[in-house]
């Protein structure tokens, strides 16, 4: 029987590349994932296709599933011989009761890692410009839980040594008791005016910080209503975010884009936005699959009409050569014409020693059969004058995991734009609405920005409400469209 293998992996603060190299890996080959709210929910588009995903996210008074729950899911799939991530906000050993799971799986005798993640204390200061330790200002700091297991959740800590002992203290979990944690530290020695930062989710765009003393702190946080997941930093160290805090006034500080391509097609434009501040989750939200049937491709060998293949792109050359060998069919019995939809078309058959005529520059097609994707096909076939035969080598499906990833990122509010730069685009979005189930009403507190007015009437067709148009690629005029949003930032 296979044996299961656990890792509790620690997801990292909030910003998805700051997950270890280590962390996504095992995410990758993970065949259950159990996670928690604080994971950012683009990590899920990492896992494989049939992974099976369970959340447990836990929310102050109300659980999804209790401590208890979370440790018999990952035993009953780990029994089953299965590779599980148990995978946590943060670090997993930093208030992540990793210690209970771990203790459970040692006394089953199931193998299992810790896999280290960055920890809030440590990445949201740094992101707001406060080093934790510093020659002059600080020699220690502590991480502490704001939160007791007394029913009144008020923190049991020794105050006094915490006050006298260390020179910057990160509060976890503290929101609720602010007003009680100022108090006592300054009952127990520190002064009134010591400064205090509160960083509501710390790396993310959507980062917010409120800036205070211990004096005034907890009205200034009531005031502008900054709630959970946040964490609280007391010390004289607070005072050097003036000059360095480096992430919160970028041009796109607070905005947050949804492109439904793949990462790698839009990998120069990504990196510009992610410089300027705008946090950016781009995945194709449908999955390819092959689909060709046997039949299909025998019928293209030694035809004796006078078909004419038209490869429609890059892709669908090695693509519809690895049919054939799948299907044990060889290609050389194929004695139609070729021909390429593009040049780059036209290239990629060259370099498997197939010469075609560029579709553009041949006569007109008399009996066609256009080679490619699903949505590809559609689309030539809709633009040629004779509709012609199709081959559909592959088929899109919708994986639960960009599901998962698609409306959370939504829902929790994570993505508040999204941004479609081709027909191609908008219609895997449509398409994936309507296989999912979800619709597109989801969209409606998004601004929508498109690149073309023919991309802008497709969403519009399908019920989607375009905000902002581009005519061309111009990153100036994409910038202007994606206003900085009002940042909370309170000096004290």
């Amino acid at each position: 029987m296979k044996k299961g293998m656990v890792y509790l992996v620690g997801a990292g603060p909030g910003d998805a590349e700051l997950i270890s190299v280590k962390g996504k890996r095992v995410l990758q080959q993970a065949e259950v994932v159990i996670f928690d709210r604080l994971i950012n929910p683009f990590l899920l588009t990492y896992v494989k296709e049939d992974a099976r995903l369970i959340y447990c996210g836990k929310q102050p008074c109300r659980h999804t599933l209790r401590q208890e729950d979370i440790q018999k899911e990952i035993l009953i799939h780990a029994r089953k011989g299965k590779t599980v991530v148990r995978l946590k906000g943060g670090d997993p050993a930093v208030f992540g009761r990793v210690g209970e799971e771990a203790a459970l799986l040692a006394e089953h005798h199931i193998p299992y890692e810790i896999v280290p993640g960055i920890t809030a204390g440590i990445a949201a200061t740094a992101y707001a410009g406060v080093p934790l330790t510093h020659r002059v200002h600080s020699d220690s700091f502590a991480v502490v839980t704001g939160h007791g297991s007394k029913k009144s959740g008020a923190p049991e800590i020794n105050w006094q040594a915490l006050s006298k002992g260390v020179k910057t203290i990160v509060f976890y979990m503290g929101i609720k008791h602010l007003k009680t944690i100022a108090t006592e530290l300054i009952s127990r020695g520190k002064t009134s005016e010591t400064p205090v930062l509160v960083i509501q989710w710390g790396t993310y765009s959507k980062q917010r910080t409120v800036e205070g003393t211990l004096a005034n702190i907890a009205h200034k946080v009531e005031q502008t209503g900054l709630t959970n997941p946040a964490i609280i930093v007391v010390g004289e160290v607070v005072a050097l975010r003036s000059k360095l805090a480096w992430y919160d006034n970028r041009r796109l500080s607070g905005r947050s884009i949804l492109i439904p391509g793949a990462e790698e097609n839009h990998a120069a434009l990504i990196d510009q936005l992610k410089q300027q501040g705008a946090d950016v989750f781009a995945f194709p939200l449908l999955t390819d699959y092959a689909a060709v049937e046997r039949e299909k491709l025998e019928s293209l060998l030694g035809s004796a009409e006078s078909k004419e293949l038209v490869f429609l792109s890059a892709d669908s050359v090695q693509l519809c050569l690895q049919a054939f060998g799948e299907h044990n069919l060889d290609f050389r019995h194929v004695h139609s014409p070729i021909y390429a939809a593009d040049s780059s078309v036209r290239k990629r058959l060259r370099s498997v020693g197939i010469q075609a005529e560029l579709l553009q520059d041949s006569h007109p097609l008399q009996l066609p059969v256009f080679i490619g994707k699903e949505a590809e096909v559609e689309s030539a076939r809709t633009q040629h004058p004779r509709q012609g035969e199709a081959l559909i080598l592959t088929k899109q499906r919708v994986s639960q995991k960009n599901i998962e990833a698609f409306q959370r990122l939504v829902a929790e509010q994570h993505v508040n734009s999204l941004l479609i730069t081709s027909r191609s685009e908008a219609r895997q979005l449509l398409t994936f609405l309507t296989l999912s189930g979800i619709g597109p009403k989801i969209c409606a507190g998004l601004q929508v920005c498109c690149k073309g007015k023919d991309v802008k009437r497709l969403l519009q067709a399908g019920n989607i409400v375009v905000q902002s148009l581009i005519e061309d690629a111009e990153l100036t005029e994409l910038f202007n469209m994606f206003q900085t949003e009002e940042r909370v930032v309170m000096e004290g």
